[in-house]
């Protein structure tokens, strides 16, 4: 980049997330600025010229790790770029939203360095933010970022004016709209949640943000809850439905296609995002890169059928005429991909080779040195056909690439078995046309679902093909409408795994899977839109057209302009004319690339008789229903190209197009058949032909030597293809290959096997090279494969950032040039359900889920709902819980959409005698006797003589010890988490308990855990009319029938659990068989008798300590893993990622000294909220010394409630009311119902619970 000659321009890429706390006074509305300074004095806003290659080194490097969720480390890039311009305020922006994101990291600090008060990095943020305010008033991300922290502390009074303020300046942006509308306050008591009084004013602005972005999930929820408090109960309905239809978290396989605004790294809105400093050349910009340098063309070495020759024009007669013409007009198809799985990229040729039955296609294997071999026959594919184009890509995502072929009247759907042969498939697509002459297809993922959908671009019917691309006077056939097909092909199932994590071979992740899809392309009926209408259709360019984050369609035709095709998601379409674009020469097709620099898909489209048409994307921000695509030519010299290719040939890090020109005319002076157009950024500039040729059919670009730059492959008339291989030209590289990904919550991943659709940015210092991986060539022939991005002369691209289809976002840092990469789709940001650590002397262990049975408002069945168990007793092991500094230290963190109310917290220090064993009285038990919580000792256990599940298998081993192996051999409902086919165990005990008499105390003694339903599952499972079968236990009668002898035995309450159940009096006898039956997704993993001992239990040492010390602070979530690759997933408490914004309204617990809150039973509780973490302490040094030879463990008593966002669930948008001991059943029967006021507690109220829900999802609801 020259230096000297540079000067910076400031611009906001939609890329950022601030998360905030510290608390500044709260201004009735956004504070005035200061008095700017003498003009004369002010320094300028930017980076000086001599620091700006250091500075932008810094930037990209902190705007990496931000992508990377290590805010820490980026902050520390950033405060490099303050040190070299700390006059650029876009950098002060920059380093607050890094500090913001790595909020309380020096406070943890000195707390365990035992210092005071650490500095907040959330003061310092602000302080930022004020300094660029001061200078410039309006500038939205300082005035956005300052909302945000307000309204993190709990100021949505003084937050409300500065998203308000954002919202005028930019109209357009629905982040603060939907900020602004969640921190209304109540009119009379700001600390009250709102009112029907506030709801027309949180309607409004729901309403505004929800034109700007239709598919906007976060606006959807609170909007709803504004309805109600209307009165407006229809809309709220229909906007629940909405709701329900987009939300990512949906139940069921496919995670809805809806947008979000969350606390968390890119999704919060544009104003909370990274500022990049992009330089402008004034007046000379960079040295042109070298032309790129090719071998001379020289035929590939293939083997036809004996007999076989190449195909010449001349060939094209009767019927089959039309299909030279095609080739005079586009081109022939070419794809090239690896068919028989050898890692050598082999080649498909339409109507190349004359054989006994005519012309037809070819697929030609690559032997490497051995050349190329005709295997078409080998492969099962047609001999007898003659095609147009050719789309490659692996549709049932089985790692191998399968083809669609277009022609006349005759496509086919072939799928590759094994890289041995090809099946036909063409019987089970049914389309909804007549038979059509089809161009071309194109693999893509329109309904955001994870697999590739079949889009074919038709020109006229079949039966009047004969009359198409005619220059001879005679009429234009008419035109058909496009085929779409929809994928509806369903993974194999996953042993364990219930219906959303199962996934196929191409995109399989953290799981074990058997297949691809299932075979199901149905035609996508219902949408006229998607087809288009009846036209002459040329081509098919597909990206995010009006960046609202789905893959839109421009198509092209012989009959009038390009037209787009708006996706509207859940299936739904639009078209729309495109501004600026009016086509009058006939095109042969269109594809995709960035022309001006500015990250924005552009258009190209060739002509065979014209100039080469070109249009850089001038698509505006606007209201959803008021966007257009607009478009403005773009300079270009090119005529008369029949195919047109996207690739940086250069190595310069912009996009050039490589075309096949037009036949020439018999008398016209011979011409190569090949051109190169380098992009210039303001123009696309025609240079000498990078390799010569001879008149030609086809053009491809497609690495056969192995480099991986790609080589010209040309198709000559009547001769084998020729190739030239590229030699680069000294500058540098990377080739990636994209690969999607599947996975669950929560890392949340649904991308296609190939990744179409993604969007690719490569920047280097001088580089900042823009990728849509769509549609980068116009031509008949499509297949996947890595993108060639150069470098000039940097030894390293600083940061590759890529944008799934799926919304994930992902970097990578300084990454080395000429390499290939295989860059699959990692998610990296995390969430976690319900969980407790404890401190082993090491580390923070993982021990479980905590207080699923306090839940308040779970729905059982539509009207029913079950009731809080309050208290809770968890057992830990000695090695789980270890001194350090005279303290037991436990953990208790909060999951997403998910509030803990904690009231009383008591460790238990249990020790005891050789010999004893011990465990809890403690399960899940919503209906039936409640467990007591109590100790159960016993020296004497008796394991069945044979286990069985209810199928017969042998379980006696995975019954036999606590190890993670469960009996899982069941099947799950599709679409229902927690429920299942009827499953259990069968334990036969023979003789074993033959010698108990009835008034001894036996003990049945289960290991497992539970995956918990929904509450809309439950709601959704009984309007199906399927019931829940909690256990129950049923003893073998001597007649072979069952009794039941415990129809509530309850159930581990979540993650793996150790629970009993008395059954004295129920196991005497000569025999005794027990069966557990249910229909819940319960996985048993030991199975015991234990004889209770009085005086064993008599001989425990039990100590009871309160809390010591307890804090309440901000952490994140914790990444799930499973350390044996088996189910349940755990927790590791050392990997930290933000917390998303909560749903609910209300106030949680202000963070700090919570200690005073979980000392008694006495409904002060402490209210914990998504991503929190109370650290809780306990003085070791109150328990008496361990006799020797004793042993000790632990058990946590607990007093609290959980409830989730579930919709159903019942108050799921509101925090409040705080349950108390003793009240109603809930959801009372009076709304208005609240514990009994005292003094005591409304000063609680007042000091503690100040802490608003979550964020723009809640504030004030």
């Amino acid at each position: 980049m020259g230096v000297a000659t540079q000067r910076l321009l400031i611009l906001s890429t939609a890329l950022g997330l601030v998360a905030g706390c510290a608390r500044p006074p709260s201004p009735e509305a956004v504070p005035e600025a200061a008095s700017p300074r003498d003009a004369a004095e002010a320094p300028k806003d930017e980076i000086p010229a001599d620091r700006l290659d250091a500075a932008m080194a810094a930037h990209l490097r902190g705007l990496g790790l931000m992508e990377q969720y290590e805010y820490r480390k980026a902050a520390e890039a950033f405060r490099e770029v303050r040190r070299l311009a700390p006059d650029w305020s876009a950098g002060a922006v920059n380093l607050a939203i890094a500090l913001l994101n790595d909020g309380g990291v020096q406070a943890e600090q000195a707390k365990k360095s035992g210092g005071g008060k650490a500095p907040s990095n959330f003061d310092e943020a602000l302080e930022l933010l004020r300094g660029v305010l001061d200078r410039k008033p309006d500038d939205p991300r300082a005035l956005f970022c300052q909302g945000v922290i307000l309204a993190q502390q709990g100021d949505a009074v003084g937050a409300h004016p500065f998203f308000r303020k954002v919202a005028e300046i930019d109209p357009l942006d629905a982040a603060s709209w939907l900020w602004a509308a969640n921190t209304v306050t109540n009119a009379q008591d700001p600390n009250l949640p709102v009112g029907p009084g506030e709801a027309p004013l949180k309607i409004e602005l729901l309403n505004k943000a929800l034109a700007v972005d239709p598919y906007l999930v976060s606006a959807l929820y609170p909007l709803a809850f504004a309805y109600r408090l209307n009165g407006q109960q229809d809309k709220q309905r229909e906007t629940l439905k909405r709701w329900q239809q987009l939300d990512p978290d949906r139940p069921g396989a496919v995670p809805g296609p809806g947008n979000v605004v969350v606390n968390s790294y890119g999704e919060m809105g544009r104003y909370g995002a990274i500022a990049s400093p992009v330089a402008a050349a004034e007046a000379t910009g960079p040295a042109p890169a070298p032309a790129p340098r090719f071998e001379a063309l020289a035929p590939l070495h293939v083997k036809l059928a004996e007999g076989d020759r190449w195909a010449a024009p001349a060939d094209f007669t009767g019927d089959k005429a039309v299909l030279d013409r095609v080739r005079a007009r586009f081109g022939a198809g070419i794809a090239s991909f690896d068919a028989d799985g050898d890692g050598r990229l082999d080649l498909y040729l339409t109507a190349a080779v004359i054989g006994p039955q005519g012309i037809r296609d070819a697929l030609l294997l690559n032997k490497g040195e051995a050349g190329f071999e005709d295997a078409t026959a080998a492969f099962g594919l047609p001999v007898d056909r003659a095609g147009t184009g050719v789309a490659a890509a692996d549709f049932d995502a089985d790692r191998r690439v399968d083809l669609y072929l277009t022609g006349v009247g005759g496509d086919r759907l072939l799928r590759n078995v094994d890289g041995a042969r090809f099946e036909d498939l063409t019987e089970t697509l049914k389309p909804d046309g007549p038979p059509a002459l089809s161009l071309t297809a194109r693999w893509l993922d329109l309904d955001q679902d994870g697999d590739l959908d079949l889009y074919v671009v038709n020109y006229t019917t079949a039966e009047r093909a004969d009359d198409a691309f005619r220059d001879d006077g005679r009429e234009a056939p008419p035109g058909v409408p496009n085929t779409a097909f929809r994928n509806d092909g369903r993974p194999p199932a996953i042993a364990g795994k219930p219906e959303p994590a199962w996934t196929p071979l191409a995109t399989v992740d953290n799981v074990t899977t058997t297949g691809g899809l299932s075979l199901a392309l149905v035609p996508w009926t219902g949408e006229d839109a998607l087809r288009d209408e009846t036209r002459r259709h040329t081509g098919i360019a597909l990206a995010d057209f009006d960046g609202d984050r789905d893959l839109d369609l421009i198509l092209s035709s012989d009959d009038g302009p390009p037209v787009a095709v708006l996706n509207e998601r859940l299936g739904r379409f639009r078209p729309i004319p495109i501004k600026g674009v009016d086509a009058k020469t006939e095109t042969a097709g269109l594809l995709v690339m960035d022309l001006d620099d500015d990250g924005r898909p552009d258009l190209v489209a060739p002509s065979a008789s014209g100039p080469l048409l070109a249009w850089r994307n001038l698509t505006g921000r606007a209201v959803a229903e008021d966007l257009s695509p607009t478009f403005e030519s773009f300079a270009n010299n090119a005529q008369g190209w029949r195919s047109a290719l996207a690739a940086d040939l250069d190595l310069d890090g912009r996009f050039d197009l490589v075309g096949l020109r037009s036949r020439p005319a018999a008398d016209a002076r011979p011409e190569p058949a090949i051109d190169w157009l380098r992009g210039e950024g303001t123009r696309l500039a025609i240079q000498d032909p990078p390799a010569l040729a001879d008149p030609a059919e086809g053009l491809a670009l497609v690495d056969l030597a192995g480099d991986p730059l790609p080589d010209l492959l040309v198709v000559p008339t009547g001769g084998p293809p020729l190739l030239a291989r590229n030699l680069g030209n000294g500058n540098r590289w990377l080739a990636l290959d994209l690969a999607g990904r599947w996975r669950v919550q929560p890392e949340l991943m649904r991308t296609n096997p190939h990744a179409i659709g993604a969007r690719l940015t490569v920047q280097a210092r001088g580089i900042d090279a823009s990728y849509d991986h769509t549609t980068p060539a116009a031509s008949l022939g499509s297949a996947p494969g890595p993108v060639v991005i150069g470098l000039r002369d940097r030894p390293a691209a600083d940061v590759i950032h890529v944008l799934w289809p799926d919304g994930v976002m992902q970097a990578e840092l300084n990454v080395a040039a000429d390499e290939r990469l295989a860059l699959a789709e990692r998610n990296r940001k995390t969430g976690s359900c319900p969980v407790l650590f404890t401190w082993n002397g090491e580390r923070f262990v993982c021990l479980g889920d905590f207080l699923g049975g306090g839940g308040m408002g779970y729905l059982v069945a539509p009207g029913v709902y079950s009731q809080p168990d309050r208290d809770e007793a968890v057992a830990i092991a000695d090695d789980q819980l270890r001194p350090e500094q005279g303290a037991y230290r436990i953990s208790i963190t909060e999951p997403m959409d998910e509030v803990a109310y904690l009231d009383h917290l008591t460790l238990d220090v249990v020790d005891r005698p050789p010999g004893v064993s011990v465990a809890l009285d403690e399960r899940f038990a919503p209906t039936g006797p409640r467990p007591t919580g109590e100790l159960r000792a016993w020296r004497t256990a008796v394991d069945p003589v044979r286990a069985t599940d209810l199928k017969g298998n042998d379980e006696t081993e995975t019954l036999k010890h606590w190890d993670r192996k469960t009996v899982d051999g069941f099947a799950r409902l599709s679409g229902w988490v927690g429920y299942a086919e009827e499953h259990g165990i069968v334990l036969d005990f023979g003789d074993r308990l033959s010698g108990f008499a009835t008034d001894d105390r036996l003990l049945l003694v289960l290991a497992g855990w539970v995956e918990y339903p929904y509450s809309q599952t439950n709601y959704a499972a009984a309007t199906a009319g399927v019931a829940l079968s909690p256990p129950a236990i049923e003893r073998l009668r001597d007649d072979g029938s069952w009794e039941t002898i415990e129809p509530h035995a309850g159930y581990p309450a979540g993650l793996p659990r150790m629970t009993t159940l008395d059954l004295s009096g129920k196991l005497d006898g000569p025999r005794c068989v027990l069966r557990i039956r249910t229909n819940m997704e319960c996985y048993y993993d030991q199975a015991f008798v234990a004889v209770r001992d009085a005086e064993a239990e008599r001989s425990l040492r039990t100590t009871s300590i309160p809390v010591a010390r307890a804090v309440l602070g901000a952490r994140g979530y914790t990444r799930e893993v499973s350390p044996d690759g088996r189910l349940p997933l755990v927790y590791d408490y050392d990997y930290v990622d933000p917390a998303p914004l909560a749903r609910m309204s209300g106030r949680l617990t202000r963070y700090g000294d919570v200690a005073a809150l979980l000392r008694a039973d006495d409904d002060r509780l402490c209210v914990v909220g998504p991503g929190d973490e109370a650290r809780i302490e306990f003085a070791a040094d109150a328990p008496p010394p361990l006799p020797e030879g004793w042993s000790r463990s632990f058990v946590l008593r607990s007093v609290g409630y959980c409830k989730d966002a579930d919709p159903f669930t019942a108050g799921s948008d509101s925090v409040g009311p705080l349950p108390w001991r003793g009240m109603p059943e809930f959801p009372f029967a009076d709304p208005d119902a609240r514990r009994p006021r005292d003094d005591d507690h409304a000063e609680y109220l007042r000091a503690y619970q100040t802490r608003p829900a979550g964020g723009p999802a809640g504030l004030s609801r």
